[in-house]
């Protein structure tokens, strides 16, 4: 790669991952919490019980200006950011270490999975939330290096401005204000800054521009931090839980990028602050190991107490130690390093085809069909599917023009997937006890006497028709519709013909188990 420019060879990287990711995107159905999103944010809101709501407005934004919710125009908003997130990384890894290192940096951030494909290409919050990370990243190396007392408002500013929009897509964003501050307290050159107004106002400006998050959740009881507050309940001791759950940290990112990158964070984390003057390199790696660490050592940490934990909660705090990694590899394919040289190809290569099986098992359902004992237990690809068949059936059926005025759904991940290919065209109320956003979108009681549809996955309706029977006068089966990819089907979805729903509010999440300011929210 050194034959040609670092500039060209970012560019490159861009585009040709960009253009791999548009042709993939084509490829493939939306994911579950995909289809959820796309049918949530056709109902404009402050913020939405999940997530802050950036990635929602940047769907509602985008269906309304192209007038479609096909999935490669929803998610090539996501691409661009990511484009433009990988433009940063190299920025940054130039400004910090050099410009060759900056370039292995984006190259890195493209041939892992968990940055690639997920924030890469999907409709997810950390498309944006990483894209504003890396910009207040590189605002914040302006703040710190050189080492000013008072540098300008205007550059205090707009990290508070990024770091705020960064909130308004992931609560994650808030460990770039908590690394900073570490940082500075443990700087003795940048120390100086925190007797100063500049940080404070920075923070003012973030907490103005997540103002609506905080609005919204003071509206509906605070159950959005609730709910993700619970995820890190205590329950005891489980430290096979934290070792499979870095395990699967390892699998996103990809074992052999992630085992160097680990190494790295770690060495430039236990190498503790550096002096500017006697040792600016790691100085330089300490400001990023005090932004990543947040991510990384919490949520990991937390799992051993049993906390939920997902393998891509500690991805923003890789993303900003892939700089280190990104140095190391320009230091060792200087020294002409020949295991380097192989190991970097051989990601590359991995990768592409990695995207090659996946994503065309993913559209076709292939392995399966070789080896068909790899998924006894299930087949975790066909949640890509969209349930096109389930609309052709239902308008074939004339169901959607019936007497029936709404659709019942037991579950948010079915009912994601059901208000997505009706297009908004029929209300879908997830009346279950875990409906997510769907508990805000329709009230229950303005549909007191109406017809329903209640359609879901067939291995999972006995248990919902028992539960739906005391509110509907009359249950009828009405079909089996077959979901399909390449002409196979995959699973089964059920519909049932319900009379007379009584408008009863059948309160989520188990009163057994619910928060009494949950009660109150849902019973307003």
């Amino acid at each position: 790669m050194n034959t040609i420019s670092p500039r060209l060879a970012v560019m490159l990287i861009i585009l040709i991952s960009s253009l791999l990711r548009v042709i993939l995107d084509a490829t493939i159905g939306l994911g579950v919490d995909e289809s959820y999103v796309v049918s949530i944010a056709r109902m404009f809101s402050l913020s939405y019980f999940d997530h802050p709501p950036l990635h929602l407005w940047i769907i509602w934004l985008t269906t309304h200006l192209t007038n479609t919710e096909i999935g490669i125009v929803l998610r090539f908003p996501f691409i661009l950011l990511f484009a433009a997130t990988t433009w940063m990384m190299y920025r940054l890894g130039t400004r910090l270490f050099s410009e060759w290192a900056g370039v292995y940096a984006a190259l890195l951030l493209n041939v892992s999975a968990v940055f690639s494909l997920s924030t890469g290409s999907w409709i997810l919050p950390d498309g944006p939330l990483m894209f504003f990370m890396m910009a207040a990243t590189l605002v914040l190396e302006q703040l710190f290096f050189p080492p000013i007392v008072k540098p300008s408002w205007e550059l205090w500013a707009a990290a508070g401005l990024l770091i705020g929009l960064g909130m308004l897509a992931k609560y994650h964003a808030v460990f770039l204000a908590v690394g900073s501050f570490i940082f500075m307290i443990t700087s003795k050159e940048r120390r100086r800054m925190l007797l100063t107004l500049r940080p404070y106002a920075a923070l003012v400006i973030a907490c103005i521009v997540f103002l609506p998050v905080v609005v919204w959740n003071q509206e509906h009881n605070w159950i959005s931090f609730l709910f993700q507050g619970a995820r890190g309940t205590a329950k005891g001791f489980f430290p096979l839980k934290m070792l499979s759950n870095i395990a699967g940290q390892a699998a996103w990112v990809l074992p052999w990028i992630w085992g160097p990158l680990v190494w790295f964070f770690l060495k430039g984390f236990l190498g503790g602050p550096g002096h500017p003057k006697w040792q600016p390199l790691q100085d330089r790696k300490w400001f990023l190991c005090c932004l990543a660490a947040g991510p990384i050592v919490l949520f990991t940490i937390a799992t051993l107490w049993g906390a939920q934990g997902l393998f891509h909660w500690q991805a923003p705090g890789y993303l900003l130690a892939l700089p280190l990694l990104g140095h190391a590899t320009a230091e060792w394919l200087t020294k002409g390093c020949i295991m380097a040289r192989w190991w970097l190809k051989a990601s590359v290569i991995a990768f592409v085809a990695i995207i090659i099986i996946l994503g065309s098992h993913t559209a076709t359902g292939w392995i399966k069909t070789v080896q068909p004992t790899w998924f006894a237990q299930g087949d975790p690809t066909v949640e890509a599917l969209d349930w096109r068949d389930l609309s052709v059936y239902l308008d074939e059926k004339g169901l959607l023009h019936s007497q029936a005025k709404f659709v019942v759904a037991p579950h948010w991940i079915d009912a994601g997937k059901i208000d997505y290919v009706l297009g908004g065209e029929i209300p879908v109320l997830c009346l279950s006890n875990e409906p997510h956003h769907f508990a805000f979108m329709h009230n229950p009681a303005e549909f007191k006497g109406a017809d329903a549809l209640i359609i879901g996955r067939k291995d999972k309706m006995a248990d919902g028709l028992d539960r739906y029977r005391p509110y509907f006068i009359t249950i009828d089966v009405v079909g089996t519709v077959p979901i399909k990819r390449a002409g196979i089907s995959e699973f089964d979805v059920v519909v049932f013909y319900a009379r007379g729903f009584n408008g009863t509010i059948l309160l989520p999440y188990g009163q057994e188990d619910m928060d009494e300011n949950l009660v109150d929210t849902l019973e307003k």
